[in-house]
């Protein structure tokens, strides 16, 4: 794609030439007969335009989502290539600490693997951030395994409760939580050793997204029974990481480990660890490019990039949001191992975009 991008402006660049050489050696009657001149004057206009682009300079930050973090390297590499006199810095500490800094006024774009709560965007509020809501793309959170593991193909979102939940806090082993899965149930008995669980800590949106819907549903029950703590969803004695490399090791080390990263970091991983079929009511379901961007997958959700409208006019954060949106764009969210959104979604965050439209819109 960069190549192609090279070669055609360089064909710009020889027609260009061509066509100005020729208005210059051409007599009055062929200059007058609209053949070259025009044709010089359009090829001019094109590398005006170049240079313009050329021109853009600055530096942009970008934070967030760890999950989202690929794909928007993906795009300011491409775009930093274009536009060299433009500087990113682009990280992934979390969803959560994406809005955090937004919130103090840190930074003009901030991705997340969720959509911004209700107690992040008053946050913004009060700091007088308006923000621009846009999807991105469509991403699966893979239920992983060791690649090893060969007592378990699929789970149901009361065995994902029964081992990961709140009332499990304390099971050193599948078979400990036969009893919960049974009352729960769920799909068990369960056999294996010792389970080791990993996986993203609350900063992160693929945390948040685990909860709601995997477990949230299961949990809110058992809360209305009285079984379960009503503040806190997931098991407190787990191996939480903002790093997905260290969730894969660990998961990949541990032959009855269990855990869950968004689904294009374990799809690429798929030699150190297992990603399981996840049942949400109608059978179990292998999560696939395929069925996420269809919703057969149980555990998929969508992916967003914010936007501070006060800084939305900036030439390079602009130009580089055109870039996201527009239809060179979207080849980098595959790329990247996600799902593209349906025309809706797109043509929505666009007009979100091109009329700076602020606040929750999907």
């Amino acid at each position: 794609m960069r190549k192609t991008r090279t070669s055609t402006k360089l064909l710009v660049a020889m027609l260009t030439a061509f066509a100005l050489i020729a208005a210059a050696c051409g007599s009055d009657d062929d200059s007058s007969d609209g053949g070259s001149a025009p044709a010089a004057t359009a090829a001019a206009d094109d590398m005006a335009d170049e240079d313009m682009a050329e021109s853009l300079s600055g530096s942009i930050t970008v934070t967030g989502s760890s999950t989202v973090e690929p794909v928007t390297n993906l795009l300011a590499e491409a775009f930093a290539e274009a536009h060299r006199g433009v500087a990113f810095s682009v990280a992934g500490p979390g969803s959560g600490d994406g809005h955090k800094a937004a919130c103090a006024g840190e930074i003009p774009i901030w991705n997340s693997s969720r959509q911004i709560m209700d107690s992040e965007a008053e946050c913004l509020a009060e700091a007088g951030v308006e923000f621009i809501e846009l999807r991105v793309g469509i991403d699966g959170i893979s239920v992983i395994t060791a690649a090893a593991n060969d007592t378990v193909d699929c789970l149901n979102f009361a065995d994902l409760y029964s081992l990961v939940g709140v009332e499990s806090t304390g099971i050193s082993s599948w078979t400990d939580a036969n009893s919960l899965n049974a009352e729960l149930g769920g799909t068990g008995p369960f056999s294996g050793g010792a389970l080791e669980i990993f996986a993203p800590g609350e900063e992160s949106g693929t945390f948040d997204s685990f909860i709601e819907i995997a477990l949230e549903d299961v949990w809110e029950g058992r809360v209305e029974e009285g079984h379960a703590d009503e503040d806190f969803a997931v098991r407190p004695d787990y191996n939480a990481s903002a790093n997905d490399n260290v969730i894969i090791d660990g998961i990949a080390g541990n032959e009855y480990s269990l855990g869950w990263v968004g689904f294009a970091f374990a799809d690429e991983n798929r030699d150190l660890v297992k990603l399981l079929e996840v049942d949400g009511g109608d059978g179990c379901v292998s999560p696939t490019s395929e069925t996420i961007a269809s919703a057969e997958f149980p555990i998929a959700r969508f992916l967003y990039t914010y936007i501070d409208a006060a800084q939305a006019s900036d030439p390079a954060i602009k130009a580089f949001v055109d870039f996201m949106v527009s239809d060179e764009g979207q080849p980098y969210v595959i790329e990247a191992g996600y799902v593209n959104l349906d025309a809706t979604d797109l043509e929505q965050s666009r007009s979100n975009w091109n009329n700076l439209t602020t606040g929750k819109n999907f």
